[in-house]
């Protein structure tokens, strides 16, 4: 979900920047709306974008073939809080990666934001309530929707850069040359991806089943301790970061090979004292926000009464 700068002309990424301008627009409307009726829905979107902000810049490492990859997270994330309240979070959380960490890029925030926390999640809802319709068991149907949710964002960017890099190469060729690429890493990664959600639907449901809409707190069931999980999915991470991202390798090689290689971020600060100094406040703010909407999430005895 980051495709750099470069990747996509201006004629391309200004319209796509054009589309997600109203979408980000309409979420901060309705996420004032809801923290006017309920104050404490802050705190949960606070735990939403740092969850968000670190699942999405942790490298996931497939190790046989020696790259990295993101689960996206915003499929799950939609189905607890919804599509609207899901989109300016991800739009904040890819703005700091851009900046501070030459995740992504400026030019092509737009089409990212849209693909990661529009496209995913309405594929995500959409499939949910499919499946809901067909039957199909409540942790399965979490598992499905989700995985093919985050599938979803890269089908979606390999048709983006197609589609970018249609007057040098043929759509079609393009298209499957990024899907080929991704598929031995996404994949693996989706499927992943469908296990953790399962796994925070359940510890919601079991911990603080009204953070939930109705359809999702069958779920709930004594699950494992939240720790080991969050330490293991750490370490894999830490591990991961001598690999190079499938997201740069994949869009990059392939743009490159079109003749419009990726270029240096418009405006980083990932290089140098300043950006190593922000890129400490970011990440200790980000986890102090998340611990705190973490305690509050879990710190409570599972018969207490919600506030």
């Amino acid at each position: 979900m980051h495709l750099a700068e470069g990747v996509l002309p201006l004629s391309q990424a200004l319209p796509w920047s054009a589309l997600a301008a109203p979408a980000v627009y309409w979420s901060l409307r309705g996420e004032q709306r809801t923290r006017r009726d309920t104050p404490s829905s802050s705190v949960v979107m606070a735990g939403v974008t740092s969850l968000l902000f670190a699942g999405t810049l942790l490298p996931l490492p497939v190790p046989v073939l020696g790259a990295t990859s993101h689960i996206c997270l915003t499929p799950v994330l939609a189905l607890v809080v919804g599509v609207r309240r899901i989109v300016w979070p991800t739009f904040f959380v890819l703005l700091l990666q851009a900046v501070f960490f030459a995740h992504g890029g400026l030019t092509t925030l737009g089409v990212n934001m849209l693909m990661l926390g529009l496209l995913g999640p309405l594929t995500t809802v959409g499939l949910w309530a499919l499946l809901q319709r067909l039957g199909v068991d409540g942790a399965l149907r979490v598992a499905l929707a989700c995985g093919v949710g985050g599938l979803s964002v890269y089908v979606a960017d390999a048709a983006v850069l197609a589609v970018a890099l249609s007057n040098v190469v043929a759509p079609a060729t393009t298209f499957g040359a990024v899907l080929i690429g991704f598929a031995p890493v996404q994949i693996p990664l989706a499927v992943l991806e469908a296990v953790v959600s399962v796994g925070i639907v359940r510890l919601l449901a079991t911990r603080r089943p009204d953070l939930l809409p109705n359809s999702l707190r069958r779920l709930r069931t004594v699950s494992a301790p939240a720790s080991p999980v969050l330490i293991s999915l750490l370490v894999i991470g830490l591990s991961g970061c001598a690999y190079e991202g499938i997201d740069g390798t994949v869009f990059g090689a392939t743009a490159e090979a079109a003749g419009r290689p990726p270029t240096g971020s418009i405006f980083d600060l990932s290089q140098g004292e300043v950006g190593l100094a922000m890129s400490v406040l970011i990440l200790f703010g980000m986890g102090f926000i998340a611990g705190r909407a973490w305690e509050w999430v879990l710190g409570r005895r599972r018969d207490a009464p919600p506030r």
